[in-house]
């Protein structure tokens, strides 16, 4: 990557993510660090809250907030005025009117919420917060907000899939989207027409690095037992099966693995490809029961394949959570946890010892006495 704008957008012009025509002028990407973006967004969430706390002691005085569909209607209403400002942005570029359109789309959908979910939590209004979350991730042109909105869904579905009695499907398509949204994005970019992948680009990032928030989450805190989906689901009988989540997350693994091993133009029947899927497929034998393992693994190999540093450090801090997280649970002792993860570590550097030591050095020797 270059630090020249210019250059930049000659790059960008060539793989085809931006219309031959553009100019600097004419292109609205938001140049601002990445942690000032996240300072800025968790602003305005605290902004939502309080901007929420006032406008509730507003019309509290009113007859408004006592039917669901006035509540519904002013969170419309507010997201709506968000939407709107967000859309302006370029007249007023300040951080001031970021924040306000933060806020009142924010509080706007705190009501929304609270308008869906009063009387529980029921399928057919999840359903409906899912279609808004996902289409607020499509039409709110800020990061942050469809970074929150991307998570959110992904959440909604992650729920449903336990309320039907199928949370073993969380994690495979969970991984699946990680997967296409950070290794398939560019590909994908360039079916998009030139007017909309500017757009385009800005959703696939967001969802990229929510994806990857919400698999971390979901296999390191929530994967625990069967009683954690047990509140979820209506089936009282309900068994979960973690040799079919395991086996759907180690096969969106195998086929990360294939795209980062086409991406360096390595075979997937190369010794290179078969150490690697045989890596893989040891380590989703051996993590049947601790599916955290694997997937903070796949989050840490993307990042790396990417040189995403924020998603890298993400997945690292995970893992080590998950293993001190794990290893301190008392469902089990704790000497089978440390031959289990003794197990699991010397396997994975016997593999790292094959793959590195012995197929690459001997690779690249050989090379050397070729180009001699």
């Amino acid at each position: 990557m270059t630090d020249d704008p210019q250059q930049a957008l000659i790059e960008l012009k060539r793989i085809g993510l931006i219309n031959d025509h553009a100019t600097l002028d004419s292109q609205s990407s938001d140049h601002t660090p990445w942690y000032l973006q996240v300072f800025f967004g968790l602003s305005g969430v605290l902004a939502s809250v309080l901007f929420l706390a006032f406008l509730t002691l507003i019309l509290v005085e009113t007859n408004i907030l006592d039917s669901t569909a006035g509540i519904f209607i002013v969170g419309a209403l507010l997201s709506a005025a968000g939407g709107f400002m967000f859309h302006h942005e370029h007249i007023r570029q300040s951080p001031f009117w970021h924040g306000l359109a933060f806020a009142i789309s924010g509080a706007g959908q705190v009501y929304i919420a609270i308008a869906l979910f009063m009387e529980g939590i029921v399928p057919i209004s999840l359903w409906l917060f899912l279609l808004i979350k996902t289409l607020l991730t499509i039409l709110m042109p800020n990061f942050v907000y469809r970074l929150l909105s991307s998570a959110i869904a992904l959440g909604c579905i992650v729920y449903l899939l336990s309320y039907y009695g199928i949370p073993e499907f969380s994690l495979g398509l969970l991984a699946l989207v990680v997967i296409v949204a950070n290794l398939q994005r560019y590909s994908l970019l360039q079916r998009v027409p030139h007017k909309a992948r500017l757009a385009a680009f800005d959703i696939s990032k967001a969802v990229a690095h929510s994806s990857a928030l919400v698999l971390l989450g979901v296999s390191v805190y929530f994967i625990v037992s069967e009683g954690t989906y047990a509140v979820a689901t209506y089936n009282e009988g309900f068994h979960y099966n973690y040799y079919l989540a395991q086996g759907l997350l180690t096969l969106a693994s195998l086929y990360a693995a294939y795209l980062i091993l086409r991406r360096y133009h390595f075979k997937t029947l190369s010794v290179a490809g078969l150490i690697i899927v045989s890596a893989l497929a040891v380590l989703g034998v051996m993590s049947i029961y601790v599916s955290g393992l694997l997937a903070t693994s796949l989050v840490i190999v993307i990042a790396m394949a990417n040189s995403q540093r924020l998603l890298l450090g993400a997945g690292v801090f995970a893992l080590v959570g998950y293993v001190f997280w794990y290893y301190y649970q008392l469902d089990t002792s704790l000497l089978t946890k440390s031959i289990s993860m003794l197990i699991i570590g010397i396997g994975l550097l016997l593999m790292r010892w094959l793959l590195i030591g012995r197929y690459f050095a001997n690779h690249r020797h050989s090379e050397g006495l070729y180009h001699d």
